[in-house]
Parts: structure tokens; sequence; C-alpha cells
């Protein structure tokens, strides 16, 4: 009797402790499903908020994709040297009245945003003063950009005139400021085409 009346309450006690450790294991399991459930919520709510500041550009990206402003120092006279910009990878060229439009289609003038990446494979385009447009059939014009990888050629306005890229210079977006900087969006790319010199914007600095 001694022995059984021993035993009993160790019985007791290790039901009770296997209760506990069973008890335990469940509150630990429902504590990982609420932590993984609020991570998960979290996580999903920070792509859908990505989305919409990249939706709405409110990111504002710099640099080459968003918007890079050019100061008004830096923007060239009509007829002056082209600006290179490097971080928005374009060139900022002032034309004077027809200047570049050689295929004679009624450029007026203006500041025009190229795109400094060849469209035959993607060299970048430098501009070269001294290149004497008489090597392209354009005696007496000088001053043209000019691919070094394969020769092609493109005018002031970008006008493909020589070489074997399939069309001319593509141009950026471009807008003027009221204090005379300059706009340039590079994310809105449009496709050379002859008409390039009437992409030209006005611009009284």
């Amino acid at each position: 009797m001694a022995t059984a009346d021993s035993s009993a309450p160790r019985s007791t006690a290790l039901r009770l402790e296997q209760a506990k450790q069973v008890e335990a294991r469940k509150v630990a399991r429902r504590s990982f499903l609420r932590v993984s459930a609020f991570a998960g919520l979290t996580l999903f709510g920070g792509t859908l908020l990505s989305g919409f500041l990249g939706f709405f550009n409110l990111r504002h990206p710099t640099g080459f994709g968003g918007v890079v402003t050019v100061a008004k120092a830096r923007v060239p006279q009509p007829s002056g040297t082209p600006e290179r910009v490097s971080d928005g990878k374009f060139w900022l060229v002032n034309l004077a009245g027809a200047e570049g439009d050689v295929l004679g289609i009624g450029g007026t003038g203006g500041l025009l945003a190229l795109y400094w990446k060849c469209p035959h494979l993607g060299c970048t385009v430098p501009w070269v003063p001294g290149f004497q447009g008489s090597q392209v059939n354009f005696p007496g014009v000088n001053g043209w950009f000019r691919c070094p990888c394969h020769g092609s050629t493109y005018s002031r306005a970008g006008v493909r005139v020589f070489g074997p890229a399939p069309r001319p210079m593509d141009t950026m977006l471009l807008s003027v400021n009221g204090d005379g900087s300059v706009n340039v969006n590079t994310g809105k790319i449009t496709g050379g085409a002859a008409d390039n010199p009437l992409r030209a914007v006005a611009y009284n600095g």
C-alpha cells in the first residue's frame, strides 16, 4: 500500500508536467503563426507601397532615367559647342536657325537633347568639332557627331548622313524653366527621325 500511495502523486505530477508542455507548445505555435502573419502582411504592404510610389513617380529618380536639370550657365549659345551632360547621357545642342537641318525639312532652331547612344550598336557618340562635312558630302559644314565604332555621322540636330546606323540620334523630352535652366526627362526618349530639327524647343535664355 505504501508503494501505491507514493506512486500516485508522482503519476499525477507527471501528467501535469506533460499537460504543461503540450500547452506550452500550443502557445509557441500560436505565437509563431501570429509573427509569420504579421511579417507577411508587412512585406505585402511594403510591396504595394513601393509600387504606388513608383507608379506616381514619388521617388523622384535622378540622373539617367529621371529628370536632369541643366543650369542656365551650361546651356550653349546658338551654334556653340554642344554641352555633354554625363549624368543624363545626352548632348544639349542649341541650333541657330536651320543649323543641323541638313535635309532641309524646315528647322528653325532651338534646343535639342540628343541621347548619346548610337542607334547602331550602342556606342557613345562624341561631338567632333574638327570633322569636315566634305567627307560625308556636305562641304562647308564643320563639326559633326561621329560614332567612333563604325563611323555613323550625324549633324548638330542628330540627323544621320553617313554610316550603318538605322536612324538619326534619339531625342529626349526637353522643357525650359523660367530661370533659363532646362529640364531634360531622360526617361522619355523618342526614336530619332528626319524630323529631329523640328523637335527643337525655342530658347531665349
